[in-house]
């Protein structure tokens, strides 16, 4: 069985990767367990590792688990600290999952601070080797990628058409068929004031959370539009062959 430990911000990404890799792996061809990390950092406690959710699969050829780690700024140290036990188990790949969105010295990061949180990201990967690790960093947040998803909308509702939405743009302020997404500064916002079209709403909540996103097309076309989803799908493809 071939096994990968994904670390990941929160529990919107949580959700997002279990739901990819079921999608590309086959619902009856994985396992996934899932844990969620406290304390450690300035709260001075030790980091604690809470079960979120298991779904075995009996002969499963994959196995995946998955950490969330409350804060981009963890992830980095939830795979240094659990390095050695992966290495111990046998895990055969790392994988990471953070975004720009949040504050850095008592600023607001955008778009210039993408080069250096990669400079650290590939020094935690080199710490990693021989055991194979990449951390992919989302441009802002993960909700540039459902943005960008449009095939889910009229799931959302019937009445969020693509007509809808263009005679919209006016009032957005941006074309989720035409604009390059990523150099949108906070998705999540854009995505509410998208559902509001048809009086709707969208908040990092469970019940709204990557609700209907097609994954298939993320898989086989979206991958090919935004740089950083393409790394995250080709990582994931890479396991799963």
């Amino acid at each position: 069985m071939k096994k990968i430990a994904i670390f990941v911000e929160g529990e919107t990404e949580l959700e997002f990767v279990s739901k990819f890799l079921k999608e590309a792996a086959g619902q009856n061809h994985i396992s996934i367990d899932s844990y969620k990390c406290s304390g450690g950092g300035k709260s001075g406690r030790s980091r604690c590792y809470q079960l979120l959710a298991s779904s075995m699969v009996t002969d499963a050829k994959y196995y995946a688990l998955i950490y969330v780690s409350g804060s981009d700024n963890q992830v980095n140290s939830d795979i240094k600290r659990k390095l050695p036990t992966l290495k111990i188990q046998g895990f055969d790949q790392i994988l990471g999952l953070k975004d720009l969105r949040g504050e850095q010295y008592g600023r607001t990061m955008g778009l210039a601070d993408l080069p250096n949180m990669e400079l650290g990201s590939n020094v935690v990967e080199r710490q990693c080797l021989p055991l194979p690790a990449r951390i992919v960093i989302a441009v802002m947040e993960i909700e540039t990628w459902f943005l960008a998803e449009t095939n889910h909308y009229e799931c959302v509702d019937a009445g969020l058409t693509k007509s809808a939405v263009l005679s919209s743009v006016s009032t957005l302020g941006f074309n989720p068929y035409a604009d390059d997404l990523t150099l949108r500064p906070e998705p999540a916002e854009d995505l509410r004031k998208l559902y509001q079209v048809v009086d709707k709403s969208y908040k990092k909540i469970k019940k709204h959370r990557t609700r209907t996103i097609d994954y298939a097309d993320i898989r086989i076309n979206l991958k090919n539009r935004i740089v950083k989803l393409g790394e995250l799908v080709t990582e994931i493809d890479n396991f799963l062959t």
